[in-house]
């Protein structure tokens, strides 16, 4: 037991103190992932396998595969939310974000996760736990948004104060109906129009209006482009389509 203790690697550094982004950065969105791999142990395969994308600023990203395929993987990476011993880089905007402390990174993403966090408390203390906002602000986002209970409509709100340039939804809307779905996107569309989205999916409506998709096979790359054009092309898009399997 004490061995296994000892075993448990630290996180990466909070802060590095001597290699700090711009207090702008990310002021436009792009993403590049360079010949990026990564296991969550070494006895396992590889959950993503030189993995080789540029996403530009501004994009709208819908993220597909089945269960297994290195989707959430994504997010994980570009948040670092993975285990030492990854190869190549992530580049958010030109930057390497592995230079940077998570503390630094963290904070300048924006993503609804598939399983949000929900404190005891008020509203406001689940919308705004470090206190940065009015009670207006937190009072605007709740009309823009849904003031109902679900931890994911909690998130949206948080998104909709914090306003970033880059946002993951992680199967975000994997517990509401269609309809909320629907309107779920819709604000995200509006209120965040110039930001970059990266939409890892469990339906077909939530991608079909992206600019572009991936699809992902045992944590590799197999397709990109528009939605409808792979749906033409009839490859591994259009299989999923049919078989309606996005991995739930």
């Amino acid at each position: 037991m004490f061995k296994n203790i000892v075993n448990i690697k630290p996180e990466a550094p909070y802060i590095i103190h001597d290699n700090r982004p711009s207090a702008e950065w990310p002021a436009s969105g792009k993403i590049e992932f360079r010949n990026f791999s990564m296991k969550y142990r070494e006895d396992l395969p590889k959950a993503l396998d030189n993995i080789n994308l540029t996403i530009n600023c501004g994009e709208r990203i819908g993220i597909v595969g089945r269960t297994g395929a290195g989707k959430s993987s994504l997010a994980k990476a570009l948040f670092r939310l993975v285990p030492d011993g990854t190869t190549g880089s992530i580049l958010v905007d030109g930057q390497d974000i592995s230079k940077f402390g998570v503390g630094d990174l963290r904070p300048r993403l924006g993503i609804i996760p598939q399983e949000s966090t929900m404190f005891s408390g008020s509203y406001k203390i689940n919308l705004d736990p470090l206190k940065e906002f009015s009670i207006e602000d937190i009072w605007s986002a709740l009309l823009n948004g849904f003031s109902g209970g679900q931890a994911q409509l909690f998130s949206l709100c948080r998104l909709l104060l914090r306003k970033r340039r880059i946002i993951v939804l992680d199967e975000a809307t994997a517990e509401v109906d269609l309809e909320t779905d629907k309107e779920i996107h819709r604000l995200i569309r509006d209120e965040f129009s110039n930001s970059t989205i990266l939409t890892i999916a469990h339906r077909l409506e939530t991608v079909m209006d992206s600019d572009r998709i991936i699809v992902m096979d045992k944590g590799q790359i197999v397709e990109v482009g528009p939605p409808q054009e792979l749906i033409k092309q009839g490859g591994h898009f259009s299989k999923l389509v049919e078989a309606n399997d996005f991995g739930q």
